[in-house]
């Protein structure tokens, strides 16, 4: 989907290192586009961007973005907890994190610290309840807080996704059968796939269609699953492994879905669908308090005593659980009507304007088909 010629967002930049940590901007990029910014130690990602969107959509910056002051002019969407993007005096960061989730920031400490960043576009209080408890500098951290709402939420809202069209994309073949999703984390975060996959390719399928959707970082268990799927070729069962392959996709064509810390849990709870959570523990791991834990709202599955098929059929069947995700989603997100993407495009148009990179109102214009102004951020 390349961007039309004289409708590139001027001074909007993205700073990504994976694919699949952009994914989370992807909708806001696909409106306004801009400039991604990458570094050569990540040469499959610039590739992705060449390919999928064509030349002149990205900037190619040296390995410690040394020289990005002379370079760029307005917002930089960072999408790495961390200090890759240094402090610059042409620019703001706004911090986009890839995915609400109970995990740790990747410090000795746990801790981010929350001066990095100029801006922070949350999904909702159980990403500021992280954030006042898992940084450090954070006394003005809510003066800096855009409350978003889920980005990737929007589809699942405005029921603008076609999941026929979906299942022909992957080849996916339900044949009538509920599809259960398995989306665990990896390492960093006390990841189940290596536990439980063997388990769940065995019993599931004869039932349900069986999705795994590894974690990129897993890439040992992930060989293991697909050299054991080469062997077995088991039917009702799909694994999707690579960056590009829409984790949102399976989220909106799953009837249930089994997670563990993964992040996904909660775009997941969005859709209100049941889901099993695979017991497991770490110390990149907190336990949130019961408005916002999201584990609370299914059956926990210990691989070592329980049988998975018993507690899928638990989750469908068990009223509680769906009243539980009600309030979960009430409790932890913002906003929830389909416009989070919307909000995020109408703060980056009035911050540029007050940079004085663009001007406000020959941009909406310009931009006015794309998305609808919103002004309660």
């Amino acid at each position: 989907m390349p961007a039309p010629t004289g409708r590139v967002m001027k001074g909007l930049y993205y700073f990504t290192k994976k694919v699949v940590h952009f994914s989370q901007s992807k909708s806001i990029f696909e409106k306004l586009f801009g400039k991604v910014i990458i570094t050569w130690e990540f040469p499959g990602t610039i590739l992705y961007f060449l390919f999928r969107y064509g030349p002149f959509r990205e900037k190619v910056m040296e390995r410690r973005l040394k020289r990005l002051d002379r370079a760029v002019r307005g917002l930089i969407l960072c999408h790495s907890a961390d200090d890759s993007v240094p402090e610059g005096k042409n620019y703001e960061r706004i911090f986009v994190y890839h995915g609400t989730s109970d995990k740790v920031f990747q410090y000795p400490d746990g801790k981010l610290d929350a001066g990095l960043f100029e801006h922070y576009f949350l999904s909702g209080p159980k990403d500021l309840y992280k954030l006042h408890n898992f940084t450090h500098n954070n006394k003005t951290l809510e003066s800096r807080v855009v409350k978003i709402g889920m980005f990737r939420s929007d589809p699942i809202f405005n029921r603008n996704y076609n999941r026929e069209k979906i299942l022909r994309k992957y080849g996916i073949l339900p044949d009538g059968r509920k599809i259960i999703l398995y989306a665990p984390t990896w390492k960093w975060g006390g990841g189940t796939l290596g536990a439980c996959f063997e388990k769940f390719a065995a019993a599931i399928p004869g039932k349900y269609v069986l999705i795994v959707r590894p974690h990129y970082n897993d890439r040992k268990n992930r060989r293991l699953c697909l050299r054991w799927q080469k062997k077995n070729r088991r039917k009702n069962l799909y694994i999707f492994h690579k960056q590009h392959q829409e984790i949102m996709d399976f989220i909106y064509i799953a009837d249930l879905m089994i997670g563990d810390n993964s992040a996904v849990n909660y775009e997941f709870a969005l859709t209100k669908r049941p889901m099993v959570f695979v017991k497991s523990e770490g110390k990149d791991v907190f336990i949130p308090p019961d408005r916002f834990n999201v584990k609370l709202c299914g059956p926990v599955y210990d691989p070592e005593t329980d049988n998975i098929m018993e507690k899928i059929d638990e989750s469908f069947s068990k009223p509680i659980y769906a009243a539980k995700m009600d309030a979960l989603v009430e409790n932890s997100f913002y906003h929830n009507d389909g416009h989070a993407v919307d909000r995020a495009c109408s703060f980056i148009v009035d911050r540029l304007s007050e940079m004085g990179a663009i001007d406000r109102e020959k941009t909406l214009k310009k931009y006015g088909n794309r998305f609808t102004y919103m002004k309660n951020y």
